[in-house]
């Protein structure tokens, strides 16, 4: 086959896959936050040329494909970003919202994927290729059941334990580990960092480490899988052509991990079969440039 290009673009990191294949040659940029006064598109821009640069020979993809959590809403802003990455890379670009990447990747065809990272999306995709579209309202709206909501309200809880207004948890002294103590310079670096979001983020590998053996961080990953249960429910019952298929797409959700147990079981609460995905986001871009039914009818769309 001919080499093709896949960037996956999130608030944590960027990964970029080059293939032909065979080969097979991977790299990584910053995660795409946003900034104030700025469209985005030099900063995601950036962070592509960092992933490309770890690359040991230059790419010289026929095609490449961008899905983005910080996609450029603005018609404009999109046009002058696929531009720019047709030029970076030498071939036509197709970028899209991460969701629909990841959709591609995880069920290459009709049903409905998690998608939990650092924040949280769930895409349903029905035969016909109509979609649903449930959360992605982002950290301070919505992202329930994320890495970010996870870690806050873990955060949140040791806090709560440190003043004596919560119950005890083993998560108190996680925190001001992370934090370097509870002191206010400490607490100045803390809310300083540019990515704050995604080191909150971070902050929940401890609370699903911990919920096997704390009540509070159990407690914790109990309600992110009910949410996510309940966005991927939401999302079924506004397109039940997509059917009972629900698979997921990130790290976040690890089969035999406390959250991924707990998820299956509100699934299955909910009538709905939770599957191990068909491969990860950056396989999905040679699914998208196939243009088949159910995403061609969603590419006129985006593009």
């Amino acid at each position: 086959m001919s080499a093709v290009a896949c960037i996956d673009g999130g608030k944590s990191e960027l990964r970029l896959l080059v293939t032909d294949g065979e080969r097979r040659e991977y790299g990584v940029g910053p995660g795409l936050a946003y900034h104030p006064h700025e469209d985005g598109v030099a900063r995601i821009l950036d962070s592509v040329r960092a992933a490309v640069a770890m690359l040991t020979r230059p790419p010289a993809p026929t095609a490449v494909v961008a899905g983005l959590t910080a996609m450029p809403g603005d018609p404009a802003h999109l046009r002058r970003l696929t531009r720019c990455l047709e030029e970076l890379f030498g071939g036509p670009a197709l970028v899209v919202e991460d969701g629909l990447l990841a959709h591609a990747g995880a069920l290459a065809g009709p049903g409905t994927v998690i998608c939990a990272g650092t924040g949280t999306t769930v895409l349903s995709i029905g035969a016909s290729g109509r979609r649903a579209k449930v959360d992605g309202w982002g950290p301070a709206l919505g992202d329930r059941g994320s890495a970010y909501a996870i870690g806050l309200a873990g955060m949140r809880a040791a806090t709560a334990a440190h003043d004596g207004t919560g119950p005890t948890t083993r998560l108190t002294g996680l925190l001001e580990r992370e934090l370097g103590g509870t002191d206010l310079a400490g607490l100045q670096e803390f809310y300083r960092d540019a990515a704050l979001v995604a080191r909150i983020a971070g902050f929940a590998r401890e609370v699903v480490a911990t919920a096997e053996h704390d009540a509070v961080a159990g407690a914790i990953c109990d309600r992110a899988a009910a949410d996510l249960a309940a966005s991927a429910a939401a999302a079924v019952c506004r397109l039940p052509e997509a059917g009972s298929r629900v698979s997921w797409s990130g790290r976040f959700v690890a089969p035999s991990g406390p959250l991924h147990t707990r998820l299956a079981a509100a699934l299955a609460d909910r009538g709905l079969d939770l599957l191990p995905p068909v491969a990860g986001p950056l396989e999905g871009g040679p699914v998208l440039l196939r243009r088949e039914e159910p995403y061609r009818s969603l590419l006129r769309t985006e593009t």
